[in-house]
């Protein structure tokens, strides 16, 4: 196995096979090395020349530094894109539950209003029972007396609700508001998870084009090898043929098919001749 002129530097190692050179080299992306025929464009053997070769290789080379850094950029794009859905994920639940508490918070404080008001009308009632039964004779004062006092607590009330219904109002828009946040977080997260998706489909595709040019190659290379082993018993067949008969050829002028080769001449127009046919034409 003939190695290749040490006048480039490249990975690996070029060495030739049957006339044909090869390439033992693990590319970036692969784990170990592999041995690769180098092949020219529309061609399905190895190429007999270095320089060519050289050339198959550095393309063989470049194409897969392209696809190794493709695929390092898809799976830093999809990374970002997760720590991206996930800080915006967190932010919302933050703020739905800051809401939340600040609503919760208003409705308990509201409640406590209301009930210290209503156990203060209470109180007032049963102070004006007492009143109308100890002293019935001033009965039309403490009358006008709780009329007023209860008044006062009515009103007192009906500022308590609508207090209550500012809050809860107030409380209702900061949800919606909090809600309409959800929504436009969600939609960006949709887009992410969208963008991240067709990289990932990308990349999938990328890679199923890999496996199907290894499929092809390793079919090209199972190709070659079966037709160097091909030609390789038909030489050996010729060599016995020739052994035990002279070589003889056709000549391309009067057909004669046994006319020994070494008798048939050249002429102008690339035609081989037999003697007879060549004292023809000179004659």
């Amino acid at each position: 196995m003939a190695q290749a002129p040490a006048r480039v530097t490249l990975p690996g190692s070029l060495y030739q096979k049957n006339g044909r050179w090869w390439w033992k080299v693990d590319l970036p992306g692969e784990d170990k090395p592999k041995a690769r025929a180098l092949k020219s464009n529309g061609s399905r053997c190895a190429t007999t020349d270095y320089q060519e070769a050289e050339e198959v290789a550095r393309e063989m080379w470049r194409l897969a530094v392209e696809a190794e850094a493709q695929v390092r950029i898809t799976a830093e794009a999809q990374a970002k894109a997760e720590i991206a859905i996930a800080k915006v994920r967190d932010e919302a639940a933050d703020a739905i539950e800051q809401a939340q508490a600040e609503c919760e918070k208003m409705i308990k404080k509201s409640k406590r209003a209301v009930a210290r008001a209503e156990e203060k009308a209470k109180v007032q009632a049963d102070a004006r029972l007492r009143a109308e039964e100890c002293y019935k004779v001033q009965a039309e004062q403490a009358e006008e007396y709780c009329a007023g006092e209860i008044a006062k607590i009515k009103q007192t009330i009906e500022k308590v609700k609508i207090e209550f219904e500012e809050k809860d109002r107030a409380y209702k828009e900061a949800l919606a508001e909090a809600e309409e946040k959800l929504r436009d977080e969600a939609q960006a997260r949709q887009e992410a998870e969208s963008r991240a998706q067709a990289e990932a489909e990308a990349h999938a595709q990328a890679e199923s084009k890999a496996r199907e040019e290894a499929t092809l190659r390793e079919q090209a290379e199972q190709r070659a090898g079966s037709e160097v082993q091909a030609r390789a018993e038909a030489q050996a067949k010729l060599n016995e043929a020739l052994e035990s008969i002279q070589r003889t050829s056709t000549c391309e002028c009067c057909g004669r098919k046994d006319v020994p080769e070494n008798d048939l001449a050249k002429i102008d127009s690339g035609q081989q001749l037999c003697p007879d046919c060549i004292k023809m034409l000179r004659g």
